[in-house]
């Protein structure tokens, strides 16, 4: 008797909970899709400055120095010569200490007149001031200086690049001599990219 009656004390309790179940209406989801917009790079709302707006510009005309025979002395690590004219600012070369050289055989005869240099515009990347000269040659011996040594400052403000323009000369050969860095973490020269402009 006793187990007759908690049974249907039980379903007295729960008629109103299967009453509400079914009563409960269900509510149609309507999903609409959109297509994304085709997009084949990264891309800066127009509300956000852009920082490469105050890099320091490079010449519009081609770099002669990307891709050609490029020579110099003794690397640090893994950071060789042929990362300082690849096209890419994510790699770079780093000499053995200072002064450093970088010899560039252009394939052929040009008058140049700017040559730059380039580190990876990164923030991480400190300030600091390399000591750069230019000097350039038709037989690859014979060398004339067309920039003198002077100290460049490099920060990711303005891109990490510097640009030294001179007289336009005739080269087939273009040499880079680094005499100084003053990165805390570096002896040798730096360069990312270097550059080289009619």
């Amino acid at each position: 008797m006793k187990r007759l009656m908690c049974l249907i004390l039980a379903l007295l309790l729960l008629a109103p909970c299967l009453a509400f179940c079914e009563e409960e209406e269900e509510i149609e989801t309507i999903v609409t899709i959109l297509p994304a917009p085709e997009q084949t790079k990264a891309e800066r709302p127009p509300c956000f400055p852009d920082p490469a707006d105050d890099y320091i510009p490079l010449p519009e005309s081609a770099n002669l120095a990307q891709g050609k025979p490029a020579l110099s002395g003794k690397h640090a690590d893994v950071y060789v010569i042929k990362n300082v004219n690849d096209g890419k600012t994510d790699t770079y070369w780093e000499s053995l200490g200072c002064p450093a050289e970088v010899l560039f055989d252009l394939q052929g005869t040009f008058s140049v007149s700017t040559v730059a240099v380039c580190l990876n515009p990164s923030s991480i990347w400190e300030p600091r001031i390399q000591e750069i000269a230019v000097q350039v040659s038709l037989n690859g011996e014979n060398f004339t200086e067309v920039a003198a040594p002077a100290k460049y400052q490099f920060d990711a403000a303005t891109g990490n690049r510097i640009r030294i323009d001179f007289g336009a000369a005739q080269a087939a050969f273009v040499k880079v001599i680094f005499t100084l860095n003053s990165a805390s973490r570096s002896q040798g020269a730096q360069a990312a990219e270097i550059c080289i402009f009619e």
